[in-house]
């Protein structure tokens, strides 16, 4: 077995919900302890961080991976989906994992992992515990799934526990108001530990408040607790001014919206936490040049004309998105559109600009919403649109349509991004 080999098993051969959705779960902790059991409780061999919420947690686990990397730890980072490369889910100090590993850990333990109907994520989420403990890390970020309470990595005993935020999305599975997804996001509060709160929201804060009260866990909320300026921002970047107790330090971001700055917000809480449990008082500073790029995040990948791309796939996102791209200079704008089908489209599209120019595609994954769906949904709503299913078609559309000072914005989902490389 070679490493296409193994992740053809994986993808193939596995319940895998970034293709087939809510099918592909298998809710609760039976399969993921059996799992672990198997591997001798790989999870219990280092020291970890929980990371859920609506939306940013994987900025946060990333951005939280690499100012812990800056403190001369060693880390690990499990985060999904992927964009390009399944081994984007699983790295250490920025590397990801080796395809050596992949490949020996499906084909040692393939007759294993038929006896049973484990899902993708669950050997995914496995892999990654097995994985940090062969590197020996000191701390794991490990970002949740999906919702939290019955997630495959709720079965960490984490230093500190992180929701960024509650929002609509996934309430095919999570619930179907903001309270019950806040109950499930609530799920990661273990007893006796420290639990940090994102954003202020106070429809759902209480959901959490109680959840710390019950569990004997110390309730933090991130935005009484560290001070961030803005000292200058542009397209592509923020220079910041960060205040945490007595630490002042100046920092740039290679994203300048504000939306990451939220997330940013949580990950410098979350690394002065880490930085005391693990007594690092004469630790690296910080990188002034914080020039990491998150994929689908943002990404200014052309200038002229500019091209942005976003993942963005639920209201709470697109409110976000559609804040920023107002911000921008620009004339007109090409929304290339497309993503999956279990998402609120008919609530999304209620928000959308009317003076937007849509083109409507689909990203290359069978959950996705078909251009005739969509359309007629758009319709609806009075949105100007024409369909280009290919998204490369779409962007050549857009490009010979637009002018020097239009903006192309790509976005609905990770999946359709992916669909063009802009490494």
């Amino acid at each position: 077995m070679d490493y296409n080999e193994a992740v053809k098993f994986l993808f193939n051969s596995i319940p895998n919900y970034q293709n087939k959705g809510k099918t592909a779960l298998r809710p609760g902790l039976k399969n993921i302890k059996i799992l672990s059991k198997y591997f001798k409780n790989p999870h219990n061999k280092f020291k970890s961080v929980h990371i859920g919420g609506t939306n940013g947690k994987g900025t946060t686990s990333t951005e939280t991976a690499n100012l812990c990397n800056s403190l001369g730890l060693k880390t690990g980072l499990f985060t999904s989906p992927h964009i390009y490369d399944f081994r984007e889910r699983i790295q250490v100090n920025g590397k990801r994992i080796k395809k050596s590993f992949i490949t020996d850990f499906i084909k040692n333990n393939k007759a294993f992992f038929s006896r049973y109907d484990f899902s993708f994520f669950e050997l995914t989420t496995i892999m990654a515990f097995e994985y940090f403990k062969y590197e020996k890390v000191e701390l794991a970020i490990i970002e949740v799934g999906l919702g939290g309470r019955l997630d495959s990595t709720n079965i960490i005993n984490p230093l500190i526990s992180l929701v960024t935020n509650v929002g609509t999305d996934h309430q095919n599975i999570l619930g179907d108001n903001i309270i019950d997804i806040a109950r499930e996001k609530a799920g990661i509060i273990k007893s006796n530990t420290l639990f940090i709160k994102g954003e202020r929201q106070e429809n759902v804060d209480h959901i959490f408040l109680r959840e710390c009260l019950k569990k004997k866990s110390t309730f933090v909320d991130a935005s009484s607790e560290v001070f961030i300026k803005t000292i200058s921002k542009n397209l592509t970047e923020r220079k910041v001014k960060v205040l945490y107790k007595n630490e002042t330090l100046k920092i740039r971001l290679k994203n300048p919206t504000n939306y990451f700055l939220k997330n940013f917000h949580s990950a410098f809480l979350l690394y002065s936490y880490i930085k005391e449990d693990f007594k690092k008082n004469n630790s690296k500073p910080i990188m002034e040049n914080n020039v990491f790029k998150i994929f689908g995040r943002w990404n200014v990948i052309l200038r002229k004309p500019l091209i942005i791309s976003d993942g963005c796939h639920n209201v709470e996102a697109f409110y976000q998105v559609i804040n920023e791209i107002n911000n921008t200079f620009h004339d007109k704008v090409y929304f290339i559109l497309g993503g999956i089908e279990d998402k609120n489209w008919n609530k999304i599209a209620g928000i959308l600009p009317k003076a937007y120019k849509y083109i409507i595609t689909e990203p290359s994954i069978e959950r996705a919403i078909s251009c005739n769906q969509l359309s007629s949904i758009f319709k609806k709503n009075k949105l100007h649109y024409i369909i280009k299913p290919d998204l490369n078609e779409a962007i050549s559309y857009c490009k010979a349509a637009c002018d020097s000072n239009d903006l192309i914005f790509i976005g609905g989902s990770l999946f359709l991004i992916s669909d063009y490389d802009e490494k």
